[in-house]
């Protein structure tokens, strides 16, 4: 881990992600103080808010995928936290005549317009981001810098929500949120602060067009020997983690009879279990090369959900919690280190693009489901937690069995 530390470069673009994490963290909970304190129904306007972040990674993936390996990925982080600040900043203007009292209703639609441009900035900023990663670490040192990414921005989203509420009711939500203005442009100062050469791109003199690109970006992640089966687990992965997001909530509460403070018990031996998750991964160095490791950690996952489903001990609940933190905060770090140290450099920025697309797809389909339907809204939350480890099951072994089938043909070529 010191190499990674006396990696200059990478430290500045970790600090970077700090501070962005705390000022999103500011920023949602000052629009959660909004929906409080207006009285608003604070569940549908937290789905509307994630909704809104989530949708233009659907609709704007193929742009992501056709055109960001054109680009510098450090350019892209630039302008990108630059022109969020900007939205930011509206976001504000907007909501302060409601803060101040000066009206006394104030449509939040545009507010979510704002955050839907947000949204769509990360379609592009978060695959160039982890694209770029490789050209600042060297390949033997991926693993340590995404599990240094993961430990430090998980304990960063906690800190930076539990800053956000205070913030929002001692200083005021324009506070809260205008400090994730301020984020922004320390982000991009300390990415301007990067010194790098130019990485490889699919730009040149005779310039494919775009559609030609976003398929010869597919075409690309088709045919290669890993990266696909583990796109599709990423994407397998988010709409897990998007139902059960709502699911543990109402297990927690109707099931193990928790009030609101023994749920953030649970979710603290989640945190328990992540903490544990990511000493184990980063000192089983033999481990971390298995391919198949993101597969397995999905079946270990599906039976940790079944097991859940089965059990009304709060005590027995608590430990299979502390295995599930352990797994969905290591299985991305695993995901992304081998996707990043297998995939070319000039396509790197295409892939992750594609993964965010399938990730956010499977992100909307779950919210929908759990708040759009009425077969999720009257199914107890035991049940949906069965067959939520049942499919997870399946479609681990089935991940398992393309990865296998996949590297098999390729090293057969």
């Amino acid at each position: 881990m010191r190499a990674v530390f006396a990696n200059r470069n990478f430290c500045r673009l970790w600090i970077a992600q700090i501070v962005l994490t705390l000022g999103d963290g500011l920023m949602q909970m000052g629009l959660l103080e909004v929906f409080r304190s207006h009285r608003l129904n604070v569940p549908v306007e937290t789905a509307k808010m994630f909704f809104a972040i989530a949708l233009p990674g659907l609709v704007l993936g193929p742009f992501a995928v056709a055109y960001l390996d054109r680009w510098q990925r450090r350019s892209v982080l630039m302008l990108s936290d630059a022109v969020r600040a900007v939205i930011v900043v509206g976001i504000v203007v907007w909501l302060l005549p409601l803060l101040t009292g000066r009206v006394e209703y104030r449509t939040l639609a545009l507010v979510y317009v704002m955050i839907g441009l947000i949204g769509a900035i990360a379609t592009f900023y978060l695959p160039a981001r982890t694209a770029l990663m490789p050209n600042l670490v060297p390949a033997d040192q991926l693993v340590k810098a995404n599990t240094l990414f993961a430990t430090s921005l998980a304990a960063t989203t906690v800190g930076g929500r539990a800053l956000g509420g205070f913030v929002a009711e001692v200083a005021g939500v324009q506070w809260a949120v205008l400090a994730n203005a301020a984020a922004y442009l320390v982000s991009v100062f300390l990415l301007w602060r990067i010194r790098m050469n130019p990485h490889a791109t699919t730009g040149g003199t005779e310039k494919p067009g775009g559609w030609r690109e976003f398929c010869a970006g597919l075409r690309y992640l088709w045919e290669h020997p890993v990266a696909l089966p583990l796109v599709i687990l990423a994407g397998v992965f988010a709409f897990l983690l998007g139902v059960l997001m709502v699911a543990f909530v109402g297990y927690a509460m109707e099931t193990l009879g928790l009030g609101t403070g023994g749920v953030g018990y649970l979710i603290g031996a989640a945190g328990v279990g992540a903490g544990v998750g990511i000493v184990l991964i980063n000192r089983a160095k033999r481990w971390v090369e298995v391919v198949w490791l993101p597969a397995a950690q999905l079946l270990v996952a599906a039976g940790v959900l079944v097991l859940l489903s089965c059990t009304t001990n709060v005590w027995i609940a608590a430990a299979l919690v502390i295995v599930l933190g352990a797994i969905a905060a290591t299985v991305m770090i695993q995901i992304d280190a081998k996707m990043q140290a297998q995939v070319a450099d000039a396509r790197r920025g295409a892939v992750f693009a594609a993964r965010g697309m399938l990730t956010s797809a499977t992100m909307i389909v779950a919210f929908w489901l759990q708040f759009g339907t009425e077969l999720f809204r009257q199914t107890p939350p035991p049940v949906i937690l069965f067959w939520l480890g049942f499919g997870a099951a399946v479609l681990a072994v089935l991940t398992f069995l393309a990865l296998r089938r996949r590297t098999r043909n390729h090293s057969g070529l």
